[in-house]
């Protein structure tokens, strides 16, 4: 950055939780690494279709979701424009899947879930846009 804006609550607050959910789908796929054998004998005995390529495609995708956590929450925590686009888009169409489905399920748990999902859009929505202290930290920034 080229002045030294402090990076502000919100955006830390975002940061840290990308940084937890990429921790988290580590740990998962550590894990179904780990117990593979035992994850699929327990589907098998619960009569689940799920075959042994599923547990793989599942490793993969955790550990994929994990990378990209990682590099996301990296580049929020330093003000990277490109970083806050990117969540941004997938907030938007992430809202825009709660609402769709608000619309067209709309009974107890897809409204409470969607409802939740869109507060939670406009959180990150306003955090990372809506206020001056969120934009002079990302104008301040070269990325």
């Amino acid at each position: 950055m080229s002045m030294q804006t402090r990076r502000p609550g919100v955006v830390t607050f975002i940061g840290v939780i990308l940084y937890i959910q990429a921790f988290l789908a580590a740990v998962s796929a550590i894990v179904l690494l780990a117990f593979r054998d035992d994850v699929q004998d327990f589907l098998a005995d619960n009569g689940s279709a799920l075959a042994d390529g599923s547990v793989t495609g599942t490793i993969i995708g955790e550990a994929i979701a994990a990378i990209l956590l990682l590099i996301v929450a990296a580049g929020i925590m330093s003000g990277s424009k490109g970083m806050r686009l990117f969540v941004a888009i997938v907030e938007a169409i992430v809202m825009g899947i709660a609402l769709y489905t608000m619309v067209t399920h709309h009974a107890g748990a897809y409204l409470y879930r969607g409802f939740f999902t869109l507060l939670v859009g406009v959180f990150v929505l306003w955090a990372l846009y809506g206020n001056d202290r969120s934009e002079a930290f990302f104008e301040g920034s070269s990325s």
